[in-house]
């Protein structure tokens, strides 16, 4: 994947595919530490303790549909080029943690890409799911769960309005754009 934050889609939706009502998305970019970091931590149905143990080989998946899965192995590899470490830790009806980690300013480290795009497509097409967004900069940061928009906009008006999911897209863009900005001054 040529931006970390398709490998941050593809993993909240195997959390999804795993029946998760509980999504947390944390990113981090100290620039200062020279580390980037995302991790994603769900309450689904776990993964098989047969599955972990290969899950970083592509040919190994719970899917019937497709014999390969490529997400873990591409990210495991992504992290392992770039002075860092893929970490999961899973079991069966317990749910799922992954952090991803690697030098920031490797020359091989794909860019962020459009997390704008990204939780807003999570949020806004999965409004049973409860999910969390922390993203830091240094020593800044903000979130946004999908609890406290529901909780602002009511029953009346759903995380799929088109309204909405314009107002997301501008909130996420001017907040990451801030906490970048203000980042840089620290």
């Amino acid at each position: 994947m040529k931006e970390l934050s398709m490998h941050i889609l593809d993993i909240a939706q195997n959390s999804i595919r795993a029946n998760a009502n509980i999504i947390t998305i944390i990113v981090k970019e100290l620039i200062k530490d020279n580390i980037f970091e995302f991790s994603i931590k769900d309450n689904g149905t776990g993964i098989d303790e047969e599955i972990l143990k290969d899950i970083r080989n592509p040919f190994t998946t719970s899917r019937t549909m497709r014999r390969v899965g490529l997400g873990i192995p591409l990210l495991d590899n992504t992290c392992n080029i770039c002075n860092g470490r893929l970490e999961i830790d899973s079991s069966s009806k317990q749910g799922t943690y992954i952090k991803a980690s690697m030098e920031y300013n490797h020359i091989d480290r794909p860019p962020i890409g459009d997390m704008v795009a990204t939780m807003a497509t999570l949020i806004s097409s999965n409004g049973d799911i409860d999910i969390q967004y922390k993203h830091y900069y240094n020593e800044n940061s903000f979130d946004i769960t999908t609890k406290e928009l529901k909780e602002v906009l009511g029953d009346e008006v759903p995380l799929t309005n088109l309204d909405v999911i314009k107002w997301l897209k501008e909130f996420l863009k001017e907040n990451i754009n801030e906490l970048k900005s203000d980042g840089d001054k620290s």
